[in-house]
């Protein structure tokens, strides 16, 4: 089920983004492709579980010698469907091998725990406990356009590696290159029915697999709307769920903040991915005093940015996921204006997906934008204050909290700031786009449910049974 199909009645088309052009296409599956996959699986964790911990290890590893000689072409595969810059696609690959390498590494020393006897009154004196740590079954793994390379080693291996079954639901405009990617698990040792792609709408086959009765997990990357469906969906199976969803993350510039150095920041937060990327900056608060100069240095730094055809390695900034993602930048730019605020630098929709980097001023606290409206794209509405507690109110007015900025060179500071945030992750004097591979990755309030990293999401892909020798001793 991870067959790209060029003659498939009712087939969905795969564009690249630059040109319009078709790529490839992909079975519109429905629900009874879903319900055979969810069979499937069924039937390949019943083998995969059964493996030893290092036979599954091993053949992660295999992977990862068969993918590396093959980044040249996958990473041009992405760029096509994708319109990410060649750089940025190569160092998603890179992200893959270190993510292959820590899951597996981490997954062999998984262990249990033996209970003390006689701790608690009332018995046990006599009894040993000791635990072990068991796969939960099936995984859906719902996986963005934005980084899909990343997010199927923050999803896909580490529940195989945690000996789960996987079905993997891409987004319909970025699916080509993971489904290579699945067919070299194949290659290297994983079961067909352990891990399968489903395509087509979310309409058609997320929601029957959120909903599914023979589904034990579900892991999601994308908007805040979606991932409440699956969530309902899933509650009716109390299906566990995990959630990374929208943000709307807080770039705080204190009276004694490096202008440079945030300038330096916010460009590599708002251009990476053309700006559609989860945690990147997408509110600046700024102090009055500064400003004006953050937006002088912000458009020298901008004009500087070479946009372009993605495949060219000179080229630092690419094109949106596709024209409506650009029609939607577009109007919130256009919404934003029309609540006051000056567009004083870009805020020009270009040829098809591309979109100009853009500066918005005279953003005030009322305005969407500076609340609940996440711009996906590279735009940087400056809203000034006067007083840190000011600069905290705007922050935590946002239903989101994935995560935050704070700059300053009083460090003492910027860490009270930074614990009066409320969000998942606050970086101090660096941009909201942070994302280690050991980083415990995830939001509060509504962007999102549990945490993604290698220090964290295995623990979340098993579960942990008791075992009682009962009056042995």
């Amino acid at each position: 089920m991870n067959r790209c199909n060029k003659v498939v009645e009712g087939g969905i088309p795969v564009t690249n983004p630059v040109n319009g052009e078709v790529v490839d296409y992909i079975p519109a599956m429905t629900k009874t492709e879903a319900d055979r996959a969810v069979e499937e699986a069924g039937r390949g964790f019943l083998k995969w579980s059964a493996l030893p911990q290092y036979e599954r290890s091993c053949i992660l590893e295999e992977f990862i010698r068969l993918f590396t000689p093959k980044i040249p072409e996958l990473a041009r595969l992405l760029v096509l469907e994708n319109g990410k810059p060649v750089t940025e696609a190569e160092g998603e690959f890179g992200a893959l091998k270190m993510l292959t390498k820590g899951y597996c590494e981490r997954a062999n020393h998984m262990y249990g725990r033996t209970m003390p006897e006689g701790s608690g009154e009332g018995g046990g004196l006599h009894d040993i406990t000791f635990t072990r740590k068991e796969p939960l079954g099936i995984f859906v793994c719902i996986i963005p356009f934005n980084f899909p390379i990343a997010m199927f080693g923050h999803k896909v291996i580490p529940a195989l590696a945690a000996g789960n079954s996987v079905i993997l639901k891409p987004a319909t405009t970025s699916p080509l290159t993971l489904m290579k990617l699945t067919d070299l698990l194949h290659e290297a040792g994983v079961p067909q029915e352990v891990v399968q792609v489903v395509t087509g709408r979310g309409s058609d086959v997320g929601d029957v697999l959120a909903g599914h009765p023979g589904i034990q997990a579900i892991s999601m990357t994308g908007s805040t709307a979606a991932g409440l469906r699956i969530y309902e969906r899933a509650a009716r199976n109390l299906t566990r769920v995990f959630l990374e969803l929208g943000a709307n993350d807080a770039f705080i510039m204190l009276d004694d903040a490096d202008v440079d150095l945030a300038v330096e920041e916010a460009i590599l937060s708002r251009t990476l991915n053309a700006g559609q990327v989860c945690c990147g900056s997408k509110r600046f608060l700024v102090h009055h005093t500064l400003a004006d100069e953050f937006e002088g240095k912000l458009k020298e730094a901008l004009n500087r940015i070479v946009v372009g055809d993605p495949l060219k390695r000179s080229t630092q900034m690419g094109a949106l996921i596709g024209q409506e993602a650009a029609d939607a930048v577009s109007n919130q730019v256009q919404r934003t204006i029309s609540q006051g605020a000056v567009c004083t630098w870009g805020g020009n929709r270009l040829d098809r997906a591309f979109f100009e980097p853009t500066i918005l001023r005279e953003v005030t606290p009322e305005m969407d934008v500076a609340k609940d409206m996440e711009i996906f794209g590279p735009v940087f509405p400056i809203i000034t204050f006067d007083k840190d507690e000011e600069a905290l109110e705007i922050a935590n007015q946002s239903s989101y909290g994935l995560s935050g900025a704070v700059f300053s060179r009083d460090i003492k500071r910027a860490i009270q700031m930074a614990d009066k945030l409320k969000s998942g992750s606050v970086v101090m004097n660096g941009g909201t786009d942070y994302r280690t591979v050991e980083l415990a990755f995830g939001g509060y309030k509504k962007s999102g449910i549990g945490r993604e990293g290698i220090s964290y999401t295995l623990d979340e892909m098993v579960q942990e049974k008791n075992f009682v020798l009962k009056g042995v001793l």
